[in-house]
């Protein structure tokens, strides 16, 4: 009698305070929302982008070295006027100085810019994805919902069980999870 005393005074709290767990996968989730998908897409075409603009770039760059080395050449020459040729020579190394710096300043606002957005990316779509957990976690009347992305150390293991990974993402791409 005392040992079922004993069990029914453990087994009671646990009763009473069970929660109901569950995780999700929030990197899968991210790489499933359609959302993310087109933004993404978009990031990448403004990447494309960036990267022939800065392709442009390196071509003129080239040619004028190109013109540079000739010009070099036909300065070797004795038999040519070389003082007129000198001038011009200084301002295409000008020209290639600045085409260089141009160049470089691109580059730079180029890979600034696409980093600001990716950044973006995962701060204008996280609200969602709360939203989203959120939704799925009261309808599934859960207390706590834990991150099991592999990328992040808080979870070994989880049952398939607890994943509402695929309920997280159907809500997102749902027509009414698109607000």
């Amino acid at each position: 009698m005392y040992r079922f005393f004993s069990l029914f005074l453990f087994i009671l709290p646990c009763a009473i305070f069970a929660q109901k767990v569950a995780v999700v996968d929030v990197q899968q989730v991210f790489d499933g929302y359609q959302k993310v998908k087109d933004a993404r897409e978009r990031l990448e075409k403004s990447s494309k982008i960036a990267k022939e603009e800065i392709d442009i770039f390196r071509d003129e760059l080239g040619n004028i070295v190109k013109e540079l080395r000739e010009m070099e050449e036909k300065l070797k020459n004795p038999n040519i006027d070389s003082s007129a040729l000198k001038g011009q020579y200084q301002e295409k190394v000008k020209k290639a100085q600045t085409k260089k710096d141009d160049m470089v300043a691109y580059e730079k606002r180029a890979r600034a810019t696409i980093a600001q957005r990716q950044k973006n990316l995962l701060v204008e779509h996280l609200d969602d994805i709360r939203g989203a957990i959120e939704k799925v976690s009261n309808s599934k009347k859960l207390d706590l919902v834990l991150n099991s992305s592999e990328t992040q150390l808080g979870v070994f293991f989880a049952s398939e069980k607890l994943d509402i990974t695929k309920d997280v993402i159907s809500i997102l791409n749902s027509p009414e999870g698109k607000k």
